[in-house]
């Protein structure tokens, strides 16, 4: 049922928008302590990223599928939830440019245009989109109303259709073992070792490596 998937597929956004801005607040509360690593500041900028990706898809979900591909006797019902969720919606979109960002800094390759342009070239980089982490708790608060709206506007239809769960995904071929982890990074460059000497290069690795006994 079309439905049913677009609701979980909004459902799933959101849920993972909430968690993250709790581990915000966390940050926010000083549960990180007064000052942070780079470790810590890596898991924000992590934080933050998602947050806005998942955002963009979460808007495209609403706006593209939900009562647009759903099935057509549920149009006049979605219709009314739409212009109940408006205002919240309506605050979302003050950011304009929250998919450009999205596409520029975040999901793509920090280019833009036709011709590829770099888009860190200038000095002075102006999106309107979430900068701070108050943006982000906003924009996380707005997306959980809004999907809350749409779980009450449904709550027949999903309760029978609950059972009707997302699948996981298997990782049944995963690595599961840091030993593999090791033997296939050290054959990977040992072969780049090996190309670096054939071409004259002298060149080292110098990333950091993973600390085994910490895992």
């Amino acid at each position: 049922m079309k439905l049913i998937e677009s609701i979980q597929i909004l459902t799933r956004f959101a849920k993972q928008i909430g968690n993250r801005a709790e581990l915000i607040i966390d940050f926010i509360s000083g549960e990180f302590g007064s000052s942070i690593s780079h470790k810590q500041e890596t898991l924000i900028n992590s934080i933050v990223s998602m947050t806005i990706i998942d955002s963009v898809s979460f808007i495209d979900e609403y706006n593209e599928v939900l009562g647009v591909k759903t099935e057509i006797e549920y149009k006049d019902q979605i219709k009314i939830l739409k212009l109940i969720n408006k205002p919240l919606l309506s605050q979302i979109n003050k950011w304009k440019d929250l998919k450009s960002m999205r596409n520029h800094f975040l999901a793509h390759n920090l280019r833009q245009g036709k011709n590829g342009e770099f888009v860190l070239r200038n000095q002075h980089i102006d999106y309107n989109a979430p900068r701070t982490l108050f943006d982000l708790l906003l924009l996380s608060n707005l997306v959980q109303f809004t999907t809350e709206n749409i779980n009450n506007e449904f709550k027949i239809e999903l309760k029978i259709h609950q059972h009707k769960t997302p699948p996981t995904i298997s990782n049944i071929n995963g690595l599961s073992d840091k030993s593999e982890v090791s033997r296939i990074t050290i054959e990977v460059l040992k072969k780049s070792n090996e190309l670096k000497a054939k071409h004259g290069r002298t060149y080292q690795f110098s990333s950091k490596k993973i600390v085994w006994n910490e895992i």
